[in-house]
């Protein structure tokens, strides 16, 4: 995901957060959603790697490496 935010201004006010938060809400709404569901998720590791999790037929939760990548 890419969001591109406002460049920060020489000096903070209550209405340049108030427009940053508006933005990471409605770019993070759609990528986290309740009651809403998804085959895998994809996570990267702190050494940057990624890793698929998924979840069996029985509801076990699968991990396994992936060299799949969002575009």
């Amino acid at each position: 995901m890419n969001i591109t935010l406002p460049q920060a201004p020489d000096r903070y006010s209550g209405a340049f957060f108030n427009t940053l938060f508006q933005q990471l809400r409605r770019a993070l709404g759609d990528a986290v959603s309740k009651d809403v569901e998804t085959p895998r998720v994809i996570l990267r590791s702190p050494a940057g790697n990624l890793f698929d999790v998924t979840v069996s037929d029985a509801g076990a939760l699968v991990v396994t490496p992936t060299v799949k990548t969002r575009v």
